[in-house]
């Protein structure tokens, strides 16, 4: 564990889960930007960018990109867990009282605690290439459309978590009292073309 701005981070057995991990296909520095797909009739055809599609015609040139012909890894599984306050707080005293911490030194740390706790958007470190960096925005909603947080980062900048095999892709401070029952994490890939959202219960 370590301490940012007096309070204890990274402790991952103290979280809660806020959900499952979801299958978050990046098809970025990968694949060609044309799609191929299945009609309704069982014929394949070619999606563009531009909105316009044709039937498939062994264009060597354009590449499969559904989800069953993706490569696993080229699969990105995000994921998102919540500490609450509380939570966070606890932990903070268990860990000073170990260092024999002054009682006032552990007064100070709680105050920087943040009223929201913590979210953090994370990954299989497995899944993290470092040939080929995934460019990704973070962002999250407390009941309005406008994101209370949004940073965009690559992947390749995680940090391990106490986790094994797990990293950090962003950690997010919730510095005031979440006023909805359940936030909004959402993921953007490929500027904005790729979107993953994630509801995380807060109370």
């Amino acid at each position: 564990m370590f301490y940012k701005n007096g309070v204890l981070m990274g402790g991952m057995k103290i979280l809660s889960r806020a959900c499952m991990a979801l299958v978050f296909a990046i098809a970025a520095n990968v694949f060609a930007e044309d799609v191929v797909a299945m009609a309704s009739n069982g014929s394949a055809v070619i999606l563009h960018d531009n909105g316009r599609w044709e039937y498939h015609q062994n264009n060597s040139r354009i590449r499969d990109v559904r989800e069953s012909a993706i490569p696993e890894d080229a699969k990105f599984n995000v994921m998102v867990e919540y500490e609450s306050p509380d939570r966070v707080r606890k932990n903070v005293r268990l860990a000073m009282e170990a260092e024999y911490a002054t009682e006032q030194e552990i007064r100070d740390s709680l105050r920087a605690v943040p009223q929201g706790g913590y979210i953090y958007f994370q990954v299989k470190t497995s899944q993290i290439k470092k040939g080929f960096p995934r460019k990704l925005t973070y962002s999250l909603y407390d009941g309005g459309k406008k994101p209370i947080f949004t940073k965009t980062a690559y992947d390749t900048e995680a940090v391990p978590s106490e986790q094994r095999g797990v990293s950090n892709l962003m950690v997010v401070p919730v510095y005031g009292h979440p006023k909805s029952n359940v936030m909004l994490a959402r993921v953007q890939a490929r500027d904005g073309m790729e979107t993953l959202d994630i509801d995380i219960p807060v109370r």
